[in-house]
């Protein structure tokens, strides 16, 4: 019988894909061919819009633009994780042997649960990503001039060094821009369901071990030690998903406030064009994903401090910590001896710091956070509408 894991196959193919899953092979040669590839793209990319910055309109600048910063901030994402393989590894194959090693602590099948959570949120996140991708794709087709042949322009619009109006050269260009639009959307959403993953991968230990406990009464020293000791290995997994996540989260906030800015105000102007309905099927659920991604990493963010814990027909609102101190006080800790209550206090204090999740270390993400980034590009947003 197989043991239940909260890392579904998805996920596990998509670190096989960003050569990110332990064991995967010829790892330097894929993340050279990473490297270079998107390298070499997106310096094609970013010299097409700054090449046109003053022949273009601000409408197409910032459109271009826009498609621009995903591709940035996976080449970002992706060297911060190739960084740090040694935390990421002991993040995945703790998952993986908490999940085999408490198992039978978890009468309430909670890893079962959140095994079923993690694939649901790895597949919308997959199917959600590809339908926009697939509606951009179709919105810069639709939107190239068929009455001139002379200068047909690509699905990324990129300053290459040679001419692409010609076949077959034109074609194996769509195709190469058509894998390299698709692997990229496919990163974005492997990156969103890991960090998703890993954080309900920490509430559901914590809510075995608190249910273990609360479900048999305190009989023996040997509880308090596993209290103890599996407590400050949640912290151990906490941290190192802070360090990992951290600067990822930092440069999804800058880079996702940018292109919510660009990307509104392009809908506000088709919106009010006559024949903004193409650009209107670009940008609308591009739009989306791209709040959806930020908003993700804000509610990681809220999820370690706030949860949701249902019992039966009840719903409780409590935190991991608040969760964690209550089952340290329902100890019977009046009958324990002085040095064990010394240790139980430690517990609870260190519980009431709670878990934190923060971009770049400056301050924690939170629902409030999302809040703010909306409300800042909102303001950027009627500012490009007054400049223009």
């Amino acid at each position: 019988m197989t043991s239940i894991t909260t890392i579904n196959q998805y996920l596990k193919y998509g670190l096989h894909v960003i050569v990110t899953w332990p064991g995967t092979p010829l790892p330097s040669l894929r993340k050279f061919c990473w490297t270079i590839a998107m390298s070499v793209l997106q310096t094609y990319q970013y010299g097409y819009v700054i090449s046109r910055i003053e022949s273009n309109t601000l409408v197409e600048t910032l459109d271009n633009l826009s498609i621009c910063m995903p591709f940035c901030l996976v080449f970002i994402k992706l060297c911060i994780i190739w960084t740090h393989p040694r935390i990421l590894f002991e993040l995945l194959s703790t998952m993986e042997e908490e999940c085999r090693k408490y198992a039978a602590l978890d009468t309430n099948n909670f890893i079962s649960k959140t095994a079923q959570q993690s694939f649901r949120l790895t597949s919308f996140m997959i199917y959600i990503i590809a339908v926009a991708t697939i509606f951009y794709m179709f919105g810069a087709i639709v939107s190239q001039d068929p009455n001139v042949t002379s200068s047909r322009s690509l699905l990324l619009k990129m300053d290459l060094p040679f001419d692409t109006s010609e076949s077959p050269i034109y074609e194996l260009v769509m195709c190469l821009q058509i894998i390299y639009q698709a692997t990229t959307a496919y990163t974005i959403a492997v990156f969103n369901s890991l960090l998703l993953i890993v954080v309900l991968h920490v509430g559901c230990q914590i809510d075995v071990m608190c249910h273990a406990l609360r479900e048999v009464p305190y009989k023996s020293k040997k509880q308090l030690q596993f209290f103890i000791t599996r407590h400050q290995e949640i912290i151990t997994f906490a941290d190192r998903l802070e360090k990992i996540f951290t600067y990822m989260a930092l440069s999804q906030l800058l880079s996702n406030t940018l292109l919510i800015c660009c990307l509104g105000y392009v809908i506000v102007i088709a919106i009010q064009a006559d024949d903004g309905f193409v650009l209107l099927i670009k940008c609308v659920l591009f739009y989306v994903v791209i709040c959806l991604e930020i908003f993700i990493y804000c509610y990681a963010g809220e999820y370690l401090s706030t949860k949701v814990i249902q019992q039966q027909l009840i719903v409780h609102i409590c935190s991991p910590s608040k969760l964690i101190t209550d089952t340290a006080y329902q100890i019977l800790w009046y009958n324990l001896d002085p040095n064990e209550v010394r240790l139980l206090i430690l517990v609870i204090l260190r519980s009431q710091k709670g878990f934190t999740f923060t971009f770049g270390k400056f301050a924690s993400l939170s629902l409030k956070s999302f809040m703010a980034i909306m409300k800042a590009s909102a303001s950027y947003i009627s500012v490009l509408l007054t400049m223009s």
